[in-house]
C-alpha cells in the first residue's frame, strides 16, 4: 500500500496520531532516502510494526496479485515498455486504491491528525534524516490530502516524478501516454474491487 492507504488501515487498530503516523514512515522513509532508527515512541513504533504487517498481508491477497496482473497486461497490449509496466502495475494500483479512499472525509481527517502529531519520538540514521523529514511533514501538511489521487491523470504524473531518476522504470513519452490511458480504463476496476479488499486486509 502508499502512505496514505497505511494511515487508514493503521487507524482501524488505533486512532492514535503516532500509531498512523508511524504506519506512514517506511514510506516516507523512502520518500526522503533515509533509513529509520528505532523510534522512542511506543505508538509510533507500534505504526511501523503496522506498516509491515499490512504490507505482508496487502501484497499476498489474490485480489490485488490478480488487479496488478490485470493492470500489467492492459499496459502490455497499450506498448508500455516492461520496465515502467511491471512498476505501474504495482504502484498504479495502490494510488488508485487510495484514490478512493481519499475520498471519505474521516479517512482525510485521520491523516491530517497523523501529520499534526508531534514526531520528535521519529529517529534517523542518517545525519539529514532529520532535516529531510521535517521538510517533508511540512511540504504534506501544506498540501493537505492527496486528493489528487482522484484523478488519474494527477497519478500518471505522480508516477512520471517517482521513476524519473530510475534508468531501467523510467517510462518515455509513449510510456506516459499508456499509462495514462491504461490507469484511466482501469479506474473504475479498482474502485469495484476496493470494498473486497479492504474487508480482506481487515
Amino acid at each position: 500500500m502508499n502512505f496514505f492507504g497505511h494511515a487508514v488501515v493503521a487507524s482501524w487498530q488505533s486512532p492514535a496520531p503516532g500509531v498512523v503516523l508511524g504506519a506512514m514512515l517506511p514510506d516516507f522513509a523512502t520518500m526522503i532516502r533515509a533509513r529509520l532508527d528505532e523510534p522512542t515512541d511506543a505508538d509510533v513504533a507500534a505504526g511501523i510494526d503496522h506498516h509491515h504487517a499490512t504490507d505482508a498481508r496487502f501484497h499476498g491477497l489474490p485480489v490485488v496479485l490478480g488487479l496488478m496482473r490485470e493492470l500489467g497486461e492492459r499496459l502490455e497490449r497499450l506498448g508500455c515498455a516492461r520496465g515502467p509496466r511491471r512498476a505501474v502495475a504495482h504502484i498504479g494500483v495502490e494510488l488508485l486504491l487510495d484514490g478512493v479512499l481519499v475520498g471519505d472525509a474521516s479517512n482525510r481527517a485521520v491523516y491530517a491528525g497523523a501529520l499534526a502529531h508531534e514526531a520528535s519520538g521519529v529517529r534517523w540514521r542518517d545525519d539529514e534524516g532529520d532535516a529531510r523529514f521535517a521538510g517533508l511533514l511540512a511540504r504534506l501538511r501544506a498540501y493537505g490530502a492527496p486528493a489528487d489521487l482522484e484523478r488519474t491523470h494527477a497519478i500518471t504524473q505522480r508516477l512520471q516524478r517517482m521513476l524519473a531518476h530510475r534508468p531501467l522504470l523510467a517510462p518515455s513519452a509513449s510510456d506516459l501516454a499508456a499509462i495514462d490511458r491504461g490507469l484511466a480504463d482501469f479506474k473504475v476496476r479498482v474502485e469495484a474491487a476496493a470494498d473486497g479488499v479492504l474487508r480482506a486486509l481487515r
